[in-house]
């Protein structure tokens, strides 16, 4: 299937490249017309935060709620209070209320908004109703209703928006950070290749395919609550596995072209060999982010479906656009004699069994496995391997012993700080100082306390409908709130128009991420509320920002163990499927634990622990969500595994070829360190560049994954992997008969159908060529 695709789209290739262009446009004229939707709402089943907000529905409102949009005056500046004030202020909130989408506006003046003032008159804020959701407020939204607060800024008030508004403001593009980490690719991929054409080849397939993956996450936005950071990590992990999977593929065509293949069949064979071994790494991503469909959680189905839908169209593009733009490209992409390529750019002849010509299996491995891995290779030839990283192997061989623990140790320091992690919850003072989220956090917090600026809701379902807010069974409810320790305001009761429903404003003493606010959740449900209500047997419960985030990190580290284990179960599966060998799969799926301990210790280090805040932009420590751990355990199982199976099936092949354990090992790693590298190295640029965010939460993924990544291709395949291996010696290939015979064989790079070779002056078929049917069937080309 794999050879026919890439022939197919190999002889018509400006008819596939006009496909995905067509693809792309359609796309971003949906996205133009219909827009990018994203919402930052969080909904657990099950817990009693999302027990509070349904029975929430109960009172009349807007599909918003109460916007702030917050006045500040300075010390020296006016009080708010005056006359002036008072009328530029009203004259901005009849401005504001004729804004399309706004259906009420409250003033700190009035009765219902008294509470909305400052005790020292400089800070206040207008309640903002809107007609829509928090999801489809815009940056557009925003904007007019600040311009509609002109005459308050005329008068010499600050406006500044907060909540949903804020949020929607502070809504920053990444394209910065992807035109960095395109550029950073570029001067890698020029580096190795020495050209400028091929250098560019991997980018314009990672380009089409971000574009059509991004496209599709926007417009999901329509259909499910898809959080802003989702089409933020969609951008960097389908950017990062987009030029990764391009340059193995590309790789493989240029060598096959030196071979003397003509065009045609080095694109269908690349395909069927490379792309073939792209499929299994994006399935193996896809595979690991489907395993946060067991927390239970929205948040996590669209944080993983997002970075899941760009992993299945970059390999989508690897597999059909990228040999279109192979036999449109020609022999202008076939390797100089001074540009081999990034795989070894210190070539040199390698000496060892695998160096040689091919000679028969070790009689201690079947034939039928033989068979499995004869097309096994990697991207370099057999006569040439890289010196460098073959004389790194050639270390570690000699001294596997203290590699491995050296190699143990250094990981064991970097994620050492990963025993204090917990999972915390980020709000408007982690921001940056620049934005309108962090501006309005600290206006609100030094007028009114910093608990306002989360707020918890208390909701009680009533047997019989109340009387009004005096009910003794209500007001019992709200002294035992005010008595609440930790509680700094308690707002009057509200009853929904049956009289079932009551509901309280709680305001804490501490910020929303304050663990303080934590055990005040956790308080109020567990002594005060039950207390309250224990005469009537009903149950009240618990919202708000601060006890969803609380049910939030209760559920994600519930889910944690399954998850963990669910990953690496299939990791080991796929792996055992791959090499059919018990050993390798198993020691595989445990050494990539190593990179995703040492990520969450540097994680811990520099947000939770404040390590070198300032340096990432930040003004201090910042709590840890927990769907962040989680996501990157995910994707990082997933990507490492594209590296496992390049390095390992040049290890078994070369094993399958000499018998000789040592020396495979070392063969296999100094034939593929150099690609390894080349491609993590370009991944790690392109997680970096989002670290100039704004949002805590990019910059986490964006160092979390970059320094696992960096440690996964260097410490972990160049020096634990070989040690374990040379260490392990025959086990590494042990698999009992009778799983032997019912497991499935699958020939992960290579295969049956190779092109026949040709001499390199071979006419190339034009762009619209039909299949030949008698075409002879392709057989491997080997350079010897």
């Amino acid at each position: 299937m794999f050879v026919s695709v890439g022939r197919w789209c190999a002889r018509r290739p400006k008819r596939t490249i006009a496909a995905w262009l067509l693809l792309l446009l359609a796309l971003g004229a949906a996205v133009a017309l219909c827009g990018r939707v994203t919402s930052e709402a969080v909904s657990i089943p099950g817990s009693d935060s999302q027990a509070a907000a349904d029975a929430a529905r109960a009172f009349p409102g807007s599909a918003s709620g109460k916007q702030p949009l917050v006045l500040h005056t300075g010390a020296g500046g006016a009080d708010l209070t005056s006359a002036g004030a008072r009328d530029a202020v009203a004259a901005a909130a009849r401005n504001i209320a004729g804004v399309d989408h706004v259906v009420a506006v409250t003033t700190p003046y009035e009765g219902a908004g008294r509470a909305a003032m400052s005790a020292d008159g400089h800070t206040a804020f207008l309640s903002v109703e809107l007609d829509v959701t928090d999801r489809d407020i815009t940056p557009e939204v925003t904007r007019r209703i600040v311009d509609a607060a002109r005459p308050a800024e005329a008068a010499g008030i600050e406006v500044t928006p907060g909540g949903s508004l804020a949020a929607a403001a502070d809504k920053g593009s990444t394209r910065h950070s992807e035109i960095i980490g395109l550029l950073a690719a570029l001067a890698i991929l020029w580096f190795g290749f020495r050209s400028a054409v091929a250098a560019t080849v991997p980018l314009i397939a990672a380009v089409v395919g971000l574009g059509v993956s991004l496209s599709v996450v926007g417009l999901l936005g329509h259909l499910m609550d898809m959080p802003s950071a989702g089409s933020t990590i969609a951008a960097m992990i389908g950017l990062g596995v987009g030029v990764d999977y391009s340059l193995f593929c590309l790789t493989r065509f240029r060598e096959l072209l030196g071979d003397g293949a003509s065009v045609e069949d080095a694109a269908a064979l690349t395909t069927a060999a490379s792309g073939k071994a792209v499929a299994f790494a994006g399935c193996a991503v896809v595979a690991a982010l489907a395993s946060l469909a067991l927390g239970g959680l929205p948040l996590l189905h669209a944080l993983a479906l997002a970075p899941g839908i760009a992993v299945l169209v970059a390999v989508a593009a690897t597999l059909t656009l990228l040999p279109a733009l192979f036999a449109l490209l020609g022999r202008s992409l076939a390797p100089t004699p001074t540009a081999a390529g990034p795989v070894a750019p210190d070539a040199a002849t390698a000496p060892g069994p695998a160096a040689s010509d091919a000679v028969a299996p070790h009689p201690a491995v079947s034939d039928a496995a033989a068979a499995d891995v004869s097309a096994l290779g990697p991207v370099a030839t057999d006569a040439a391997a890289g010196g460098g990283w073959r004389r790194v192997a050639e270390r570690v061989a000699r001294q596997p012993w203290r590699h491995l623990i050296g190699a143990l140790l250094l990981v064991a320091v970097l994620a050492a700080p990963a025993a204090g992690l917990t999972f915390g919850q980020l709000d408007g003072g982690d921001k940056v100082s620049s934005t309108a989220s962090r501006t309005a956090y600290d206006r609100l917090a030094g007028a009114f306390g910093p608990g306002v600026n989360g707020p918890v809701q208390v909701t009680d379902a009533l047997p019989d409908p109340a009387s009004g807010p005096t009910d003794p069974r209500v007001a019992k409810v709200t002294d035992a709130l005010k008595d609440t320790p930790g509680v700094a305001a308690v707002g009057p009761p509200q009853l929904s128009p049956d009289g079932r429903t009551a509901r309280w404003q709680v305001t804490p003493t501490t910020a929303p991420g304050d663990p303080e606010t934590a055990r005040l959740v956790h308080r109020l449900r567990e002594s005060t509320l039950p207390a309250a209500t224990a005469d009537t047997g009903r149950g009240a419960h618990v919202s708000g920002a601060p006890a969803a985030q609380l049910d939030l990190n209760d559920r994600l580290s519930r889910r944690l163990p399954a998850i963990i284990a669910f990953v690496l179960v299939i990791a080991a599966l796929l792996l055992l499927l791959a090499f059919r060998s018990v050993v390798v799969a198993a020691t595989a799926a445990v050494l990539n634990l190593v990179s995703v301990a040492a990520a969450y210790g540097v994680l811990t280090a520099l947000f939770q622990q404040g390590w070198g805040a300032g340096v990432l932009g930040l003004d201090g420590p910042v709590p840890i969500p927990g769907y962040v751990p989680l996501l990157m355990f995910a994707v990082l199982f997933g990507l490492s595994m594209d590296y496992e199976v390049f390095l390992l099936s040049a290890v078994r092949e070369a094993y399958l070829k000499s018998g000789d354990h040592r020396g495979s090992v070392i063969t296999g790693l100094a034939r593929t360190g150099g690609i390894i590298t080349s491609a993590a190295l370009i991944m790690v640029c392109v997680f970096l560049s989002y670290l100039l965010s704004d949002d805590p939460v990019v910059k986490m993924f964006g160092i979390g994954l970059a320094t696992a990544v960096a440690l996964d291709a260097t410490l972990v395949r160049g020096v634990l992997v070989p040690a374990a291996m040379i260490l392990l010696g025959k086990a590494n290939w042990w698999l009992p008969g009778w799983l032997d015979r019912a497991l499935p064989r699958i020939d992960i790079e290579g295969g049956d159908h190779a092109p026949p070779p040709g001499p390199a002056t071979e006419p190339e078929p034009g762009p619209e060529a039909e299949p030949d049917p008698e075409a002879a069937p392709p057989v491997t080309v080997r350079k010897t």
